[in-house]
């Protein structure tokens, strides 16, 4: 799908949900192809047939609509939560089967563990049906436990005065294979000897048979197969996890899932019996919601356990209280995990948001989408494995990074930071400590969700305290899973004039800035080399997802000017597109290009490799109308001090 095609289909996607705003989120939002061919054609006075190709190639192209024909007029569905799915109504639920005859039946070993030894609430007595597979099932586990036994035989005492007929089978008895290495003694069996008319009682006495059994025993297996891969058991526990962990665990994790009586529950990779949990009740989550927010940021469950309930590692029972209580915390919804691998932290309602508020995280998800639709460069100059062996990134800060405080969740990133513990974690909060200035940062992940990708938020004051765009930062694993360190490249004092952004004016400008760090002079944001960015306009952050618009706004506001007064045309170079691009909304390399690869206004200039031209479409002017620029003022002389702008006195 193409930016034009993309910007046409969230068009009709918008007055289709306009028109069912009332709706529901997930039901269907229907209109007719030609209703909108009407439409558009009358709105940009062109041909309709042309308007109905670009309508049908842009929603067939767009996940979010689908093509209908009812009664001969294609009609497009759509909902407001997007791509409309209709409601499964085919009813599955086999419950009463599957209580009969289950597809995966417990172990028994009587009856007793299906049919209820309670007595009924009911005055009467109601018959008990029972299965014909649970009483096959209890018949064979019957003949099983018999086979594995040898029971005495003794004839019952004969009556006074009455002959005895005594029966005394010496036979060969052959055990089960279970039970042939058990039973390796010989087993006497008590047989009575015939008396014939005597009136003594009957003599027993012990006549020993021995059990047969194999001459030699098989020996055991050492192999096991698990899903058609052979496990030797062998080799070392080390060794066995080292090779087929992934296996197992997962294994593990599926017949714990499938276990109806939950009596193995799980948190991440942790799984303990359910009925060896340590009871928390409301008055413990509420007092831990009021620790957490007294506390005013995410705490580990450590603290929580040493703070609330004076536990300690020490005592034996410390392992399974803090699992019970990250189970308990992990089934309230009024506690979110954010955590990682080792370190289990837990966030509450009412904690202020880590980040700048400036830009809202549906925003930012579709501002750094490109990540997820193969634009990702970030592993161009260093490998993930050489990041995740020397367990740092370095990489230079964008205007937009450096003003909110952000950076984007890139490969080079995640290559760095811990994985999420859970499929559906939203985020995890870390820690940035800066040995530089002896401070520490709350940073918030923000991983990818579906068409939406992941940021880094949380350092923006201490972007504007000690660096400036275009800054050499470096980001490094410590000893704790949760805490890491960013530094940057120091330097000679420096004064420059750079681009600002006057959030109360909704403008940009230059102010005069002295920065103490290395940077690069390519994506500094220098007046005297980038003197056109002050022209930039502030869009809204909803806007600035549109790409095509975007970067139609910096060609012409970057790019050299030439042509006609109908028809201008601007050369830009890719350098400058990078870092005006960038200054609006973040994006790779590899995306930028696509981007000017794939606009129809946009070719290549043969006469300077690197450089563009950008020829937008022919806009009608008046007679009168004049171009008008204004006279900006010259900007104060600042200087950054504890992260605000003060004039100098000069």
């Amino acid at each position: 799908m193409t930016a034009t095609t993309g910007t046409l289909a969230d068009e009709v996607w918008r007055l289709m949900t306009a028109q069912g705003i009332l709706f529901a989120v997930d039901a269907p939002i229907r209109q007719t192809l030609s209703n909108l061919v009407e439409f558009f054609a009358a709105r940009l006075q062109r041909d309709p047939d042309s308007v109905r190709a670009e309508l049908e190639a842009a929603l067939a192209a767009d996940e979010r609509f689908t093509r209908e024909e009812i009664n001969g007029q294609v009609v497009f569905v759509t909902s407001r939560q997007g791509r409309y799915v209709p409601p499964e109504t085919t009813d599955t639920h086999t419950f009463k089967q599957r209580l009969y005859e289950p597809e995966k039946p417990l172990p028994i070993d009587d009856l007793s563990v299906v049919v209820s030894t309670s007595r009924p609430a009911l005055t009467t007595v109601e018959p008990v049906y029972i299965s014909d597979y649970w009483i096959e099932q209890a018949r064979l586990v019957a003949a099983a436990k018999a086979a594995e036994q040898v029971a005495p035989v003794e004839a019952p005492a004969p009556a006074e005065g009455a002959p005895v007929v005594v029966e005394q089978p010496v036979a060969e008895v052959k055990p089960s294979p279970a039970v042939a290495e058990v039973a390796t003694p010989p087993v006497e069996v008590e047989t009575t000897a015939e008396v014939v008319g005597s009136s003594e009682p009957a003599v027993t006495e012990p006549v020993a048979t021995e059990v047969a059994l194999p001459s030699e025993p098989a020996e055991p297996s050492t192999v096991i197969v698990v899903e058609g891969v052979a496990i030797d058991l062998r080799l070392s526990p080390a060794e066995i996890v080292a090779e087929h962990g992934s296996l197992l665990e997962r294994v593990l994790t599926e017949r714990l899932e499938q276990d109806p009586l939950r009596r193995i529950v799980s948190f991440g990779r942790l799984h303990y019996p359910e009925a060896n949990l340590v009871s928390f009740g409301k008055n413990d989550l509420r007092k831990i919601r009021d620790y957490i927010i007294e506390r005013n940021e995410p705490l580990l469950d450590t603290e929580i356990i040493a703070d609330l309930y004076y536990h300690n590692p020490r005592q034996p029972d410390y392992e399974a209280f803090r699992f019970s209580l990250n189970y308990r915390l992990s089934r309230e919804k009024d506690f979110e995990f954010v955590g990682v691998e080792g370190a289990n932290i837990w966030s509450t309602k009412g904690l202020p948001s880590i980040g700048s508020k400036r830009v809202k995280a549906a925003e930012m998800g579709q501002l750094t989408s490109y990540l997820i639709e193969g634009f990702d460069d970030s592993l161009a100059d260093q490998s993930a494995e050489a990041i995740a062996a020397s367990g740092s990134v370095t990489r230079f800060l964008t205007f937009f990074e450096w003003e909110y405080g952000v950076l984007p969740l890139d490969a080079a990133m995640t290559a760095l930071l811990p994985k999420p513990v859970f499929a559906d974690q939203r985020s995890a909060v870390l820690r940035f400590d800066s040995p530089q200035h002896f401070s520490s940062y709350l940073v918030e992940v923000r991983y990818p969700t579906g068409n939406r990708g992941g940021w880094l938020q949380g350092l923006e004051d201490f972007f504007h305290e000690h660096l400036v765009p275009g800054a050499l930062i470096t980001i490094s694993r410590t000893d704790a899973v949760n805490v890491f360190s960013i530094g940057y490249e120091e330097a000679d004092e420096t004064t420059a004039r750079l681009l600002t952004f006057d959030e109360k004016k909704n403008k940009f400008s230059f102010a005069n800035m002295t920065f103490y760090c290395m940077v690069d002079d390519d994506l500094l944001p220098e007046q005297n080399r980038y003197g056109k960015l002050r022209n930039l306009k502030a869009f809204a952050m909803g806007e600035r997802r549109k790409a095509e618009m975007i970067l139609e706004h910096v060609c012409e506001t970057m790019g050299e000017r030439s042509g006609s007064r109908d028809q201008p045309m601007y050369r830009v170079t890719f350098d400058d597109v990078f870092i005006a691009y960038n200054v609006l909304r973040p994006a790779s390399r590899s995306f930028l290009q696509a981007l000017l690869d794939s606009h129809p206004s946009v070719a290549a200039d043969p006469a300077a490799p690197g450089s563009f031209l950008f020829t937008p479409p022919p806009v009608e002017r008046g007679a009168d109308e004049a171009e008008d620029e204004e006279d900006l003022p010259i900007q104060p002389t600042l200087r950054r001090r504890s992260g605000r702008y003060i004039e100098d006195d000069e």
